[in-house]
């Protein structure tokens, strides 16, 4: 929603208290889902702190680049919520209901005048708050708080994958972060899949494949 209704919504939320929100692992094979919620502090600006930290979307960052950039949003932060989705739930209810329920809980705890999520999604009622979410796709390219989020959920979840990638090093969760790279699907086929997988995910992305999955 670059355009006009972005610009619209910038000039709405210039004198509000916005809270962004967004997730990091939703396609991995592995690993939890991570939903962040921030709020920064009013008129901060990326560019007045450290011009020479380039905000854009998380996936587009190096980890290095994540780690600046995730210290300067702890620092002029008002306010960080993280939710966790576990692999339990993620395998049990579906990775999408993880996805909107991980928000729901985070829009709950957090107090904001506005709350902007990003991605298309549809989070149902929430009580008073409802008129207050916005859910916008690639508001995490063009809302600082939401792109904050994004660098904080994604920081955080490498984070909880390189210390699973010490329980499992077979698989090389401490580069691939879980997600389906070659890398990650040839350890699959060699040593099968342990309770950090998701097991939908795996079986889809191992479809072709004759291979008997057993759980370690």
């Amino acid at each position: 929603m670059i355009g006009i209704q972005a610009i619209l919504l910038n000039m709405s939320i210039e004198f509000s208290t916005v809270c962004g929100l967004d997730e990091a692992g939703r396609g991995s094979l592995a690993g939890p889902m991570v939903l962040a919620a921030i709020i920064l502090r009013d008129g901060f600006s990326f560019g007045d702190v450290a011009p020479e930290v380039v905000m854009r979307d998380s996936k587009q960052l190096s980890f290095k680049q994540r780690e600046k950039a995730f210290e300067l949003i702890e620092k002029y932060s008002l306010a960080i919520e993280l939710e966790v989705m576990t692999v339990e739930e993620i395998n049990r209810m579906g990775v999408g209901w993880a996805n909107v329920e991980g928000f729901r809980r985070l829009i709950k705890r957090i107090k904001a005048d506005k709350y902007i999520v990003d991605g298309r999604l549809h989070l149902g009622r929430l009580d008073e708050k409802t008129e207050l979410v916005t859910c916008m796709v690639d508001a995490d390219e063009i809302i600082p708080s939401t792109m904050s989020a994004g660098i904080v959920a994604k920081y955080r979840r490498d984070q909880i994958m390189q210390e699973l990638h010490k329980q499992y090093p077979d698989y090389g969760w401490n580069t691939n972060t879980g997600h389906g790279t070659q890398q990650h699907i040839d350890a699959i086929r060699k040593y099968g899949i342990n309770e950090h997988h998701r097991f939908r995910f795996v079986e889809t992305a191992l479809k072709n494949s004759s291979d008997r999955l057993k759980l370690r």
